[in-house]
């Protein structure tokens, strides 16, 4: 990916167990990891985890709405994530940003964010959001 641009959003997202059950009914992903920490301590985590992809349609969200303001469409993605966003008695905050790119990219980051509101730990490699522009169409 080229250098990135100025930012187009820059955000602070909540990740409570609130979220995590109300995404785990509506996507249909109940796996106990998610949901129960004995069962996410018999996987190997320390605590459960939020859905990966309730993290991306954050980002994506963010990017849509960017994008309807400017007569684009997302077309794709791509991204890896480097670790889980493990959930606690207090809701963990998320920093979202979104850069342009290179001409139809966005490169988006999503960092955790500690008590004091420090950038913490990058959760996913940066996001490479492809769009179209309406007037590509």
């Amino acid at each position: 990916m080229s250098d990135v641009g100025p930012a187009i959003w820059d955000a602070e997202e909540e990740i409570s167990t609130g979220r995590v059950r109300r995404y785990a009914e509506v996507s249909g992903d109940t796996n106990a990891i998610h949901l129960d920490p004995a069962a996410a301590r018999a996987a190997g985590l320390s605590a459960p985890v939020a859905h990966g992809l309730l993290i991306v349609g954050i980002v994506l969200r963010h990017a849509d709405y960017w994008a309807r303001g400017n007569d684009a469409t997302i077309t794709g993605c791509d991204t890896r994530f480097v670790r889980p966003v493990y959930l606690a008695e207090r809701p963990v905050t998320l920093h979202v940003v979104g850069h342009l790119a290179d001409p139809g990219h966005i490169a988006a980051e999503v960092w955790t964010l500690d008590a004091d509101g420090v950038r913490h730990r990058a959760i996913i490699r940066p996001i490479r959001i492809s769009y179209r522009s309406g007037r590509d169409a």
